[in-house]
């Protein structure tokens, strides 16, 4: 029995993208999942795709975009006196003198209790 293989007569898709829309696209802040409706694909397909380089590089610009942008809007809101943004620069800047959990070191022995109910 022979089994038949499609074959697909289309270019494949990626060569019909501009680089440049796909930057654009991902400095929107969207995710891949949605980046991936956008262009009309598979969230595989665009997993797939970032093997390759020049695709990979347009969607991390796009997206190193979008941070930019965000980060300048908070930087601009903790230089204006907004404290929250103050504090949640501070901590994601400066963990190790801004973070809200403190360590406690125990020194001395540790002591294990059994308890053993009594016999009736």
């Amino acid at each position: 029995m022979k089994v038949k293989v499609a074959k697909l007569n289309h270019p494949f898709k990626m060569d019909q993208l501009k680089l440049e829309k796909v930057e654009v696209i991902a400095s929107m802040g969207l995710i891949d999942e949605q980046i991936a409706v956008i262009l009309d694909i598979s969230p595989r397909t665009l997993n797939y795709w970032k093997k390759q380089p020049a695709f990979l590089q347009s969607l991390k610009r796009g997206k190193l975009k979008a941070d930019f942008q965000i980060t300048q809007s908070l930087y601009q809101k903790a230089k204006a006196g907004d404290t929250t943004a103050m504090i949640f620069w501070l901590k994601n800047r400066q963990p190790e003198n801004w973070r809200e959990k403190t360590q406690v070191e125990h020194s001395g022995a540790i002591y294990r209790i059994i308890y053993q109910e009594p016999e009736k």
